[in-house]
Formats: structure tokens, sequence, C-alpha cells
């Protein structure tokens, strides 16, 4: 498990390499510095500010639009999100499922529920009606072929891709997470 302090190590050593490769292409780098820190059952919130505005509060020091970085609690890995994304949470899923490789839920599970339900109950017929009203771009054809897919275990992918095009909001790749470093190796188990 990776602490607070080591968090801030991590970030620490990314800024001085940003300064760094500022100065090499001969800007002149603004010194930030880490200012917050916040857990998070995956990460470390770190939060950071330019180091001008840190000693003298001036709001001409002040950066702006500057989301903070997260450090994975367990492996280390360093990674950026946007502002915006900080702020309203949306990260957490994208992290969740493309860093740490978790599942979750999205409206596709709920069809399939609602659609294994309405089988169960009513019927295979009943449950292609459901899909075909929630889905009216699948042919009659299609629609029996999916219930049945689902209802044996394994819908077609190219059925599944119009179910998540139709029901899934992709990411706004502004709120997406950025990674800056990979981690080491993750525990199994």
């Amino acid at each position: 498990m990776i602490d607070r302090e080591a968090a801030v190590r991590i970030v620490e050593e990314e800024l001085a390499r940003e300064d760094e490769r500022c100065a090499a292409r001969g800007v002149h780098p603004v010194r930030t510095v880490v200012t917050t820190v916040e857990e998070h059952e995956l990460v470390w919130i770190v939060g950071r500010q330019s180091e001008e505005f840190v000693r003298t509060g001036s709001r001409d020091a002040m950066l702006i639009g500057v989301g903070p970085y997260l450090v994975d609690r367990v492996d280390g890995g360093l990674h950026r999100i946007g502002v915006l994304s900080a702020m309203g949470g949306d990260w957490e899923a994208d992290y969740r499922v493309r860093i740490r490789g978790q599942t979750i839920r999205t409206a596709v599970d709920d069809l399939h529920d609602e659609l294994r339900r309405a089988a169960a109950a009513h019927g295979t017929m009943t449950a292609v009606r459901v899909l075909r009203r929630r889905l009216a771009d699948l042919t009659p054809a299609q629609a029996l072929a999916y219930v049945r897919g689902l209802l044996d275990g394994e819908v077609p992918a190219p059925l599944v891709a119009v179910a998540v095009q139709r029901l899934v909001e992709p990411l706004d790749p502004v709120l997406a997470v950025t990674t800056v470093r990979p981690g080491g190796t993750r525990p199994t188990g």
C-alpha cells in the first residue's frame, strides 16, 4: 500500500520532472508545490498550486484550471485528471474500469436483468418485445437472437455493441483519467 508520504513524494518527483522539461525547452517553469492530499478508497488525490501563490497569496500567481494528480494507493501509479472531472467526481468510474480493471454496472446490465425477468415471468417473446421497445434499431430476428443469446449465456457481440451504443453514454474525454506513469505490479488475490 502507498501511504500519504509516498504519494506526496511521487507527485513532487513528477513536478520536478515537469520543471526540467520546461527548462529543457527554454521555457521558464512555473514552480509548483503540493498543497493538498485527500485520501480516497482508490487513490490519494494530490492538489498542487504555484509556489509563488502559496508563498504570497497573490491571485496573479494562482494556477487556475489545473486538476489534481491521483496516486494509486495499491501500486503507486501516477495519473492526472482535469479540474472539471475532479469537481464532479466523473473520474472515478473511468479509473475503476480502465486503470483498475473493475467492472461497473451500466444500463446494458439493467436491460439484461429486465429481459431475464420478463422471460422468466412471461416467456421469450415478451422479453423480445421489451427489447424492441428499448432498442428499436434491432430487427425482430436480431432481438430474438439477442434474447436467446442472453438466456443461453452469450449475446452475440455485434448486438451487444448496438445496446452499448444506444444505452451507455460515452465518457467525455475531458473527464477521463490520464496516466502519467503506470504503477508497479499489483498484488494478486
